[in-house]
């Protein structure tokens, strides 16, 4: 009882010292309160809570390509896109600030990248070959295209993640791979854009009708408050029920 009072008091002295996470917590339970009710609601929290987090990295003059942790996964991404080919047309779903797929199409691959329409901005600023902004569950290109979908850091934000995933083995092409990174096991809905969390087994299981796992890859904790996976995945031939 008395650590759970003391967490309480300083949780109230953290929110008084920094009134941008006040302000934050005030609209998150007044403006957005209605977030889980609706996927049209989520994804204007989506939107909200994007846009926060990139404004506080520029006022605090941080370079994302810098963080150890994206350094990290920018190394273990390309590691595994080399080894599939050159010269790949991917697609990068929840491009952010697009500081993966800059450095991807820089490998010599062709780079489309997609998300909400106020982040899409923010890859505008990376030297990506094309942004659009779109809906990661229902994907504006046309079937079969692309070599590789990656998805860094957003299926635990989407409304419903298994329409993600018809839509990537929908755009594949039949030998294609999908790349997805995540943080692992119940932490990850210590963050509130977060709706969902995520395990190796829990995904397998949910992309095992489509996808077939080839590969994961760990990040430890170092730098964020989760570990995060990273999983490899090939495109069935022959899709199961």
């Amino acid at each position: 009882m008395l650590k759970l009072i003391k967490r309480q008091v300083h949780g109230f002295a953290y929110l008084l010292s920094n009134p941008s996470q006040l302000k934050h917590l005030i609209l998150r339970e007044t403006r957005y309160m209605f977030r889980n009710q609706s996927k049209r609601m989520w994804v204007e929290w989506q939107k909200y809570d994007s846009e926060r987090a990139y404004d506080a990295l520029m006022e605090a003059l941080h370079d994302t390509r810098t963080r150890p942790f994206n350094q990290e996964r920018i190394e273990i991404i390309s590691d595994i896109i080399g080894r599939l080919g050159n010269g790949l047309g991917i697609l990068d779903v929840g491009s952010g600030d697009g500081i993966i797929g800059e450095h991807i199409s820089k490998m010599g691959n062709h780079v489309a990248s997609v998300d909400l329409p106020t982040v899409a901005t923010q890859s505008h600023r990376c030297q990506c070959l094309l942004t659009v902004a779109g809906d990661a569950e229902q994907l504006s290109f046309a079937s079969n295209i692309f070599d590789v979908v990656l998805a860094s850091e957003i299926i635990e934000h989407l409304w419903n993640p298994h329409s993600f995933v018809d839509e990537a083995y929908r755009v594949l092409k039949a030998d294609g791979h999908l790349i997805i990174s995540t943080p692992e096991g119940i932490e990850g809905l210590r963050y509130d854009a977060h709706k969902y969390y995520f395990t190796v087994e829990t995904l397998k299981q949910m992309l095992g009708g489509k996808f077939d796992l080839c590969e994961v890859k760990r990040l430890k904790p170092a730098y964020t408050a989760t570990p995060t996976i990273i999983l490899l995945f090939r495109k069935s031939m022959m899709p199961k029920n």
